[in-house]
């Protein structure tokens, strides 16, 4: 059974693959385990409190816009789901600062014990690549985002400037301060959801390329079926294995996308059916909106898509009419 077709990768060090992922997690403030140096740690596991402090921090902040806020109408509508969406980026940093150091770990030294047996597959290489360009991308427009708009609140969008509640009572100079604040705890919690998508994308994306991988070679190779099927469950079982660590990290990203992202499309959409919202409200739900959307989509195609992907290779897609009448059958007791 060919396992690869590319002879020049055969010594690819799969740690490589991961450098860019495990930096933009040690960025964003999440411990792995496997710092070598003392000082390392206490560096990371320090930072790793500061951002999961302002996460949780910002949910806290965000709860007091409540207390003046009382009016059943769009705009209470849309900052139940801002908050929700607070909670659900809270909820994900926290879970998977405990779930990372171990679950993480589990699948990279899996994936390198499986690299090391069957060689490394073509798209490694330039998948690395993609996972730096998007982490940056992403961002950076995360952070531009959170400027501008930040800038665009006290002049273009004046209705909502409550969500900067509560420093948008405040004047000259420290408002200015105030508001770097603000938009320095907002990059803090678009960082922690970044690096929840670009973990979950990247394992969720090498699970389904190995599992093709793996079906297009056993399909390429079934003239020589018997003496490949031992080598290919053998396979198959190295990748569940490898699956169920990935599944480990990327369940809780699932499944907090689906338990807080409905209840943030019903309060958006019951914000815009309301009506009678400003220009500048009615932008920003349909925004936020549009955004929560799309993130649910991504996950439930992903998820499918790697479903689809490890039950490929399973031997029942294949036609194995034309194998069956090549054999020779014994007779049965009732014949």
């Amino acid at each position: 059974m060919k396992l690869t077709k590319v002879e020049d990768i055969e010594h690819f060090d799969v740690n490589s693959f991961f450098r860019p992922v495990k930096q933009l997690l040690h960025l964003h403030g999440f411990y792995l385990g496997d710092e070598k140096s003392k000082s390392s740690k206490c560096a990371y596991i320090f930072l790793g409190v500061i951002c999961k402090s302002l996460v949780v921090f910002n949910v806290i902040r965000y709860c007091s816009i409540f207390l003046v806020e009382t009016k059943l109408d769009g705009n209470l509508m849309s900052s139940l789901a801002v908050l929700a969406f607070y909670v659900y980026v809270a909820y994900l940093s926290l879970v998977l600062t405990f779930v990372i150091p171990k679950r993480f770990r589990r699948f990279q030294k899996l994936s390198e014990a499986y690299v090391s047996d069957y060689l490394a597959s073509p798209y490694l290489i330039t998948l690395k690549h993609k996972v730096r360009t998007f982490a940056i991308v992403f961002n950076l427009a995360s952070l531009s985002f959170m400027i501008s708009t930040t800038i665009g609140l006290s002049n273009v969008f004046p209705t909502l400037e409550r969500h900067m509640t509560p420093f948008n009572g405040y004047q000259g100079a420290t408002k200015i301060g105030l508001m770097v604040l603000y938009v320095g705890i907002l990059i803090v919690v678009s960082s922690q959801m970044v690096s929840a998508l670009v973990l979950f994308n990247t394992i969720t994306i090498c699970l389904i390329k190995e599992f093709r991988t793996l079906s297009k070679n056993l399909e390429s190779d079934m003239d020589q079926f018997e003496s490949i099927f031992p080598q290919f469950c053998q396979r198959h079982k190295r990748l569940s294995l490898i699956s169920d660590e990935g599944n480990a990290v990327n369940t809780h990203l699932a499944f907090a996308t689906y338990v807080f992202g409905i209840p943030i499309i019903c309060f958006l959409l019951f914000g815009l059916i309301r009506g009678s919202l400003p220009y500048d409200e009615l932008l920003f739900c349909s925004g936020n909106l549009f955004s929560v959307t799309a993130l649910m989509v991504l996950v439930t195609v992903l998820g499918f898509v790697l479903n689809d992907a490890v039950n490929e290779p399973l031997l029942f897609k294949y036609n194995w009419a034309i194998t069956w009448t090549e054999l020779t059958l014994e007779p049965t007791l009732y014949d």
